[in-house]
């Protein structure tokens, strides 16, 4: 796990490269932990507007609302087919790739890869780095709370219990936790922002396909039905389109100053909001 973070910061400082200068101790300090104190606040206001978000929606919002649920409601009807399918073509290359999507959907490997590319930005006060990070951090965090929610209030059975497609049980526990994925919309909150984020058009599609990988990864193992990951799929889309639409005005709209002084009764820390 860490040679893959490593990798990936090495990947993201070559392609955005920093500058760091030689500054006092107790600046760089300052700085660093100004810089903590004014990104946790913008991430904390960035899921909590996420969610206030629906209350804004206008008629399109609406009717793409609309249009998500007839495609994944008439999806329902072939789920049983897809996953016959999919029962049917086991083979090793797919469980290759089924452990790869399983992998980009788990958020125990997400997180410590957002939070390194985040604090990498803090350290060497690179605001690419830093936004990106907020904003993944934001997105998965968002989508996460939502489909833990979704999940228990569904209750929709697994494929692998075979009880249908139909069969739901509100609260009924893990057993009925098909809708929606979750995997997917962690792996498409994370991989949205970082295909937006990127300015080459070979990582944008790398980003935009990997959540495929992992979408078609929870069918093949019959932990979820092709609707769950279709709704799955619009949700993290959902999430990820209100951070960065959202980010940029709140890290605008605020502005933190913070002041450190010693004397000879201790440090004092000053916060202005």
């Amino acid at each position: 796990m860490l040679v893959r973070i490593l990798f990936l910061l090495i990947l993201f400082c070559s392609l955005f490269p920093v500058q760091l200068f030689a500054q006092d101790t107790t600046k760089v300090r300052q700085n660093i932990f100004k810089r903590v104190v004014v990104d946790g606040r913008n991430t904390v206001l960035t899921i909590a507007h996420t969610y206030a978000r629906p209350l804004h929606w206008q008629k399109k919002d609406l009717l793409a609302l609309g249009g998500v649920a007839v495609i994944s409601g008439a999806s329902m009807f072939i789920d049983e087919p897809v996953y016959k399918l999919m029962l049917r073509n086991q083979h090793k290359t797919w469980d290759r790739l089924e452990r790869v999507g399983n992998f980009l959907g788990q958020p125990e490997n997400n997180y410590p890869i957002m939070l390194a590319v985040w604090a990498s930005g803090v350290i060497a006060n690179n605001d690419w780095l830093r936004d990106t990070g907020i904003m993944m951090v934001a997105s998965v965090t968002s989508s996460g709370i939502l489909q833990t929610i979704a999940k228990e209030a569904v209750g929709r059975s697994r494929p692998v219990f075979g009880r249908g497609a139909f069969d739901f049980k509100p609260f009924g526990g893990a057993d009925y936790h098909s809708f929606p994925s979750g995997h997917t919309m962690l792996s498409v909150a994370t991989s949205w922002i970082l295909a937006r984020q990127v300015p080459f058009v070979p990582l944008k599609i790398v980003f935009y396909t990997l959540p495929v990988i992992t979408g078609a990864s929870r069918v093949y193992v019959g932990a979820h039905w092709l609707s769950d990951i279709l709704l799955g799929s619009a949700l993290g889309i959902a999430c990820a389109e209100s951070v960065l639409r959202l980010y940029p005005l709140i890290k605008q709209n605020k502005d933190i100053s913070l002041q450190m002084s010693a004397n000879a009764k201790g440090m004092g820390i000053a916060l202005h909001f």
